[in-house]
């Protein structure tokens, strides 16, 4: 059974990696996507980095805020703040150690140029549509309602996106890579035709940002994964798979599996998997409803 699959934000935490990728694999996927997030905070940055780059599947690496934090101060590429107290304040400390280096300057001259090329080649979101009529968007932190879709989907790097920041005079805060509350509690038909899948907020926290009004919206499956169904007709429009690993010891991937009913039609299901220090959770999520 074809299946694609989504894993959430790392930050550093190899072994929960492992274990995932240990269970996604017996699936036997056809394309892995991660939705950014790989470094700071956790001990083990540069192995996160190292274990997916070495990977003999298909594989799609988006950025997240935090690797944009990092090319941010390696540049200088600075927007009304200083670039690296940013990097710092967010867990930067934590990466240096992993890659070798005592302090930012030393990781600025001395970082190997194979990863900075997988760095500066992550990509800002990604398309798959595994069956008619269902096109699943990934972005780091979903869609900026400051940013038009079509816009978005055509940014294609970290360069791409400072330089629309600047000619729109936008604020960082309100790009695909940081939104958060503006996101969740937007319209759907912001996104319309589209299944967002997104980390970037821990699901604990998404409780936080959620107006009233769209609440009875998201389903939440424990503290890993939320679901958003679209009020007027029930359509699934966005999954949010932030477990929070770093301070959760929580790490999940989200599988949609591709199938096909008693007429023939090919339809559409989500499964989960969700690793914690010492344990496997496996949810079936059920059908996709397009």
């Amino acid at each position: 059974m074809k299946n694609y699959w989504f894993i959430g934000d790392i930050h550093g935490e190899l072994d929960l990696l492992d274990r995932l990728l240990e269970a996604i694999m017996e699936h036997d996927p056809q394309e892995l996507t991660f939705v950014g997030d790989y470094i700071d905070r956790g001990p083990c940055s540069r192995e996160v980095v190292e274990r997916i780059m070495e990977l003999k599947i298909p594989s799609v690496c988006l950025m997240g805020n935090h690797e944009l934090m990092m090319l941010s101060a390696l540049e200088d590429l600075a927007f009304g703040y200083n670039p690296m107290e940013l990097w710092y304040y967010n867990g930067a400390e934590a990466t240096l150690q992993s890659f070798g280096f005592s302090g930012f300057f030393s990781l600025q001259t001395g970082i190997d140029f194979r990863y900075l090329q997988f760095f500066r080649t992550l990509r800002l979101s990604h398309v798959v549509e595994p069956v008619d009529g269902v096109r699943i968007l990934a972005t780091h932190a979903g869609v900026s309602p400051a940013i038009p879709l079509a816009d978005q989907l055509l940014l294609k790097d970290y360069l791409d996106l400072q330089q629309y920041i600047r000619d729109k005079q936008l604020d960082l805060g309100e790009s695909f890579l940081w939104t958060r509350e503006k996101f969740l509690n937007s319209p759907p038909g912001l996104w319309n035709g589209y299944l967002v899948v997104y980390g970037h907020t821990p699901t604990q926290k998404i409780k936080h940002f959620l107006r009233k009004e769209y609440d009875r919206e998201y389903h939440f499956v424990d503290e890993d994964l939320v679901i958003r169904s679209d009020g007027m007709n029930g359509r699934t429009v966005s999954v949010g798979i932030d477990s929070g690993s770093s301070y959760s010891g929580r790490l999940s991937g989200l599988g949609f599996f591709v199938d096909r009913d008693a007429k023939g039609k090919e339809t559409l299901s989500m499964q989960s998997l969700t690793v914690t220090r010492g344990n496997i959770l496996v949810r079936d999520l059920g059908p996709v409803h397009s």
